[in-house]
């Protein structure tokens, strides 16, 4: 890997062991931004380029980001099934209520 983080053409991309990992997830609960001073911080404890952090901080963003739009969408999901479920109910009681009138005046 060359000094500026980026790869060097034949080297081998590395994946994260679990305990660097674990390291990140923690230090993105305690806050999803990252400081330089935290990213360097951060890439002298586990031994990584401070360009894999921010890398690794930007797609773990876009994967929480992406996983609350999914419960915001069940959300209002649930909800919206709910609020058909109550309007379908209140339109057939409607229209029985309307046989009722219709056939009292007629």
């Amino acid at each position: 890997m060359s000094d500026d983080g980026s790869q060097s053409l034949g080297e081998k991309k590395r994946r994260l062991n679990l305990e660097q990992v674990k390291a990140l997830e923690k230090s993105f609960e305690l806050g999803n931004k990252l400081e330089p001073e935290r990213k360097m911080q951060l890439a002298r404890a586990l031994g990584l380029q401070p360009r894999q952090i921010a890398i690794w901080f930007q797609n773990r963003r876009a994967r929480w980001k992406t996983k609350q739009l999914e419960r915001d969408y069940d959300i209002l999901k649930r909800q919206f099934d709910a609020l058909k479920a109550d309007n379908d109910s209140l339109k057939s009681e409607n229209k029985k209520l309307h046989g009722e009138v219709t056939w009292i005046y007629n």
